[in-house]
């Protein structure tokens, strides 16, 4: 690449120590804020599991160790076209990121697919900007102390990362959005590139991509009635046939549908309306509300529930209230940190957690069902929603089996579609009990239910998942892969 006046010509004066100092700082802040980036992108596809973290992770490390290694090989010339690498590379993701994660995922599975996507993503802006920053201390050692030039660079690169971390979770998702997000990347990288010596026209070049990646982030809106990013999630609606879809980080996971005309969805929503006839009183918590299609279908078959709901994501609550209709009070907490806390009993507990396609580990093992298990009044009932993907066996009997570990009587509803509703009480409960409780509802969410109601499958594998150990995310995803 063309290099200008910057570094090649004034290696001992103050510009190229500041231009140096700028390119170890924006390296640090463009590797971290692409990591961030880099796992909301990914989530569509995979998840936000510690797999899929742990890929992104291990990715750029291994891509930055080898660019650590290979800059001693290269002169001070190579500084601003390898952070130019890193402004091209930042802007070529948004662009064709979700195609390649998404191919990687159908092609290799959860855990094969989310390295090679990692690699893609982030290998290359990994090497180039790692190698950044010994050909920083090169040129700031010239006539001076190597150590201390060493510690500059390291400070300013530590500095930017700290920057491009919170700047990438706090910042750039919320306000800018994936696009907005990469391209002031971009142009950090390419400022940097700039200053170092790059000429004008190969600064350009390398933003080029931004166009693109822009256009089609407009079209990917085009497609919804509102799409919104949160530090939570990225929140789309849709327009279907007869209704509303809401989808939370990927567009192929519904998870919420309101039908114009207030009627039955045909979902496992309709299935969970039948749990307060499980239970004795008229009290509700819904932990996981999203655009309240569970609550909706319940309170039309039982009016006077009074119910109360829980979701993480203040932006879901607001978009839940004026696209879906939403009207009972919802707390914007996290589901476990709430039922920990002293607070009121429920004689109905409805669970139905999901980040994308998968149950969040900490809401899935037998410590969180432990704390439910104080918020339920006597009488009461817990129901879960746990989508097994046609893989009952190694996704819904794990957690089955940590109910189980909990509370003394468990059973589950075939809900249809993968679903299962795994329904559990404080005291025993046997099947022929709960099917006479169901057969006095005229209503057919509980024909439904009674008609799917069974004890846990023996055959479903009996592993109790715990705050310790717990390998439900992997499961989930390999279910989905498998589907």
């Amino acid at each position: 690449m063309s290099v200008g006046r910057g570094v090649a010509e004034n290696q001992s004066g103050g510009l190229s120590r500041l231009a140096a100092g700028l390119a170890a700082f924006a390296a640090g802040w463009v590797v971290m804020s692409l990591q961030l980036l880099g796992g909301r992108l990914m989530a569509p596809s995979f998840g936000q599991t510690i797999h899929q973290w742990g890929a992104l992770i291990g990715a750029t490390l291994a891509a930055m160790t080898l660019g650590y290694w290979l800059a001693s090989r290269w002169g001070a010339r190579a500084l601003p076209g390898l952070l130019a690498v890193g402004a091209l590379w930042a802007g070529m993701t948004p662009w064709l990121g979700r195609d390649v994660c998404a191919w990687a995922e159908q092609a290799l599975g959860p855990v094969a697919g989310s390295l090679l996507a990692a690699f893609v993503l982030m290998g290359p802006p990994g090497f180039a900007l790692a190698a950044v920053s010994p050909l920083c201390v090169a040129l700031l050692a010239r006539g001076g102390s190597v150590a201390g030039a060493s510690g500059l660079v390291s400070a300013l690169g530590a500095l930017g990362s700290i920057g491009g971390t919170f700047y990438g979770a706090f910042l750039a998702i919320p306000l800018l959005g994936l696009a907005g997000g990469y391209a002031s990347a971009a142009v950090l990288a390419a400022a940097a590139a700039l200053a170092a010596g790059l000429a004008w026209r190969m600064v350009v070049l390398a933003l080029v991509p931004l166009v693109p990646a822009v256009m089609a982030q407009r079209d990917f809106a085009a497609d919804f009635l509102e799409l919104r990013e949160t530090p939570y999630n990225t929140i789309m609606v849709s327009q279907v046939p007869g209704g509303l879809v809401l989808a939370l980080n990927s567009p192929h996971v519904m998870q919420s549908l309101r039908r114009h005309d207030g009627g039955p969805t045909g979902y496992y929503w309709d299935v969970l309306a039948a749990v307060p006839a499980l239970a004795r009183g008229h009290s509700a918590l819904f932990l996981g509300v999203a655009g309240g299609t569970a609550v909706e279908q319940t309170l039309q078959a039982w009016p006077g529930l009074q119910a109360v709901g829980v979701e993480i994501d203040p932006a879901v609550i607001e978009v839940a209230r004026r696209r879906f209709g939403l009207s009972i009070p919802v707390v914007a907490a996290d589901a476990r940190r709430f039922v920990a806390e002293p607070g009121p009993h429920f004689d109905v507990i409805v669970i139905d957690l999901y980040a994308t396609g998968q149950i969040p580990a900490h809401v899935a093992t037998r410590e969180f069902y432990a704390t439910v298990a104080r918020r339920l009044a006597p009488g009461g009932v817990v129901a879960l929603n746990v989508y097994g993907a046609g893989d009952p066996a190694t996704v819904v009997g794990p957690v089955a089996a940590t109910l189980a570990a909990v509370f003394p009587g468990v059973l589950a509803a075939d809900a249809g579609g993968g679903n299962v509703i795994l329904l559990a009480w404080a005291e025993a409960m046997d099947l022929a009990t709960a099917r006479s409780l169901l057969a006095v509802v005229p209503h057919p969410a509980a024909e439904r239910m009674r008609a799917g109601l069974a004890l846990p499958d023996p055959g479903w594998e009996r592993v109790v998942l715990t705050d310790d150990r717990s390998d439900l995310e992997l499961r989930a995803a390999k279910a989905l892969a498998r589907k």
